[in-house]
């Protein structure tokens, strides 16, 4: 009987895997891993050029504990995210993503722009806990024409500069803080010189408390004709007692050149039944004719009391709604068991 070598048998069954099992297989590895897997086989060296979507992490680096150093952590990452850019043949999904503490990226993120400026086809973009100064963040996006769908988490750029920079930008998560320190910094005007005319999803950290925050909130609104799908997440509720004395409104008849034709679905977290969140929710009621689906979860302090005066205020003052199938859900935060 011939002795067959076990480890030669599982070297030829990785190797004659099919390519779509393989991309199957790197997509769910953490990159470092992924990059790897190309010491298996021939089959497998090049593979990896291929992935659609690559997740760079600050713990793809290692240093010695006696080498700890912040700025030599930032030269080692950024010098592996361009040399895998490099040798890759153009990713569709970009993410960075900062795992221990909040990465900032300066000058080191020159020669990642200068690949981009080779032909990018980035349509995802994201960053987590990631910061980017300003000008080498519009210097990043304008490299990124085809951009679809980006979140962001605290880099900074302004509103009127940002969207020049993504004109094809068709979702939209920006995360707690990002519209009050750097979005909404200058004022805002009432619409953008540049309608949004790919925007389909927003998702939005905002503070109604903030009269900047909600002039940018309402501008890109104003913007984005197509939008389907609005999200919001409020926040600040410190800064609730300050809502309540803040000298705006916001009412339908002031806003005519709101149209919102394609809105299908409003929902908003973490909300405390104030003057102008609820002015908010009848201005795009009042704006949405094909409007579907409105579900509120409220702020986990307001009081069973509290919802019953606002159920029996919207029962005798009904909300006048575009849409005559527009269903108003109101619910409880879900409490963890």
């Amino acid at each position: 009987m011939e002795y067959q070598n076990p480890t030669r048998t599982q070297s030829d069954i990785i190797s004659t895997l099919p390519l779509n099992i393989i991309e199957h297989i790197l997509a769910r590895m953490p990159l470092r891993d992924a990059l790897r897997t190309s010491v298996l086989s021939k089959k497998w060296r090049y593979t990896w050029r291929s992935m659609p979507k690559l997740t760079f992490t600050d713990d793809m680096v290692k240093l010695p504990s006696n080498q700890c150093c912040g700025q030599l952590m930032k030269y080692k990452v950024a010098y592996a995210i361009f040399h895998v850019l490099l040798l890759h043949n153009g990713p569709i999904i970009l993410e960075f993503r900062s795992l221990v503490g909040h990465l900032r990226l300066d000058s080191e993120f020159a020669p990642i722009i200068s690949y981009l400026e080779r032909g990018s086809k980035v349509k995802r973009l994201t960053f987590f806990r990631v910061k980017v100064p300003p000008q080498m963040l519009q210097q990043f996006l304008s490299k990124c024409p085809l951009l679809e769908y980006l979140c962001l988490e605290k880099p900074s750029l302004h509103l009127l500069i940002f969207f020049r920079c993504v004109p094809l930008i068709q979702t939209l998560d920006i995360s707690k803080y990002y519209m009050k320190v750097y979005l909404c910094a200058g004022g805002m005007p009432h619409k953008l010189p540049d309608s949004l005319v790919h925007l389909k999803y927003l998702f939005l950290d905002v503070c109604m408390a903030e009269k900047n925050e909600i002039s940018a909130l309402l501008c890109m609104i104003m913007s984005s004709s197509l939008l389907e799908k609005i999200g919001f997440l409020m926040c600040d509720n410190e800064k609730l007692d300050h809502l309540e004395t803040l000298e705006m409104n916001l009412d339908p008849q002031d806003y005519p050149d709101m149209k919102l034709d394609h809105l299908v679905s409003l929902w908003i977290e973490d909300f405390s039944n104030l003057r102008l969140e609820m002015e908010f929710v009848k201005l795009i009621m009042a704006k949405s004719p094909v409007l579907k689906k409105v579900r509120i979860v409220l702020d986990g302090n307001v009081s069973v009391d509290e919802e019953l005066e606002m159920l029996r205020d919207l029962v005798l003052h009904p909300i006048p709604r575009a849409s005559p199938s527009a269903k108003l859900a109101i619910v409880r935060p879900k409490t963890s068991s």
